[in-house]
């Protein structure tokens, strides 16, 4: 059974504990756009620096008040994580929702994604919001099952870093107040 837990303290102790999955997450990614699209990165691996430098800059806001980096443990190894991104004062974005291979099947990503949208209600958030690949067929279904609905793309997206958002879905749910 995994254990959810949010992260807290100095961003350098949250990247330390979760920069192996992070980049695990973002070679996969690679990885499947490249077999599933025939996606060439000229380099790969400074393309998944790329993209992991641009997390950790957003640690601080994930790590705040109105933000939220989860990670799930089995047997104290992390094999999934989450991140709420404050957007704005009404909308958050879900970020980086990975498990680890080996560890799917037992419901670890659906524990991470309701305690993002529990945390989003209560801090007040009016939307959700995230980006994810095409392939990601699981995790769609994940999402939709939570009444997400597709959605236009949105401005500051990740995949545009890289020129990727035509192999993106978009997504978004209306969060109601915590009553």
């Amino acid at each position: 059974m995994a254990v959810v837990e949010q992260l807290a303290g100095p961003p350098a102790r949250a990247e330390a504990q979760t920069e192996q999955l992070l980049r695990e997450y973002l070679e996969w990614v690679g990885q499947r756009l490249t077999a599933d699209h025939g996606v060439v990165f000229d380099d790969m691996d400074a393309a998944v620096a790329a993209h992991h430098r641009e997390f950790t800059q957003e640690l601080p806001h994930l790590l705040g008040p109105r933000g939220r980096l989860l990670v799930a443990r089995t047997n104290s190894e992390v094999v999934g994580v989450g991140a709420l991104k404050p957007v704005d004062a009404t909308v958050a974005e879900i970020k980086r929702m990975y498990v680890r291979p080996s560890a799917r099947g037992h419901g670890i990503g659906r524990e991470i994604l309701v305690r993002l949208l529990s945390d989003a209600r209560t801090i007040g958030y009016q939307l959700a919001r995230l980006e994810t690949a095409t392939f990601m067929r699981e995790a769609h279904a994940l999402y939709r099952s939570h009444g997400f609905r597709d959605a236009p793309k949105f401005d500051h997206n990740e995949a545009s870093m890289s020129g990727l958002e035509s192999f993106m879905l978009f997504m978004e749910l209306r969060l109601d107040p915590v009553a």
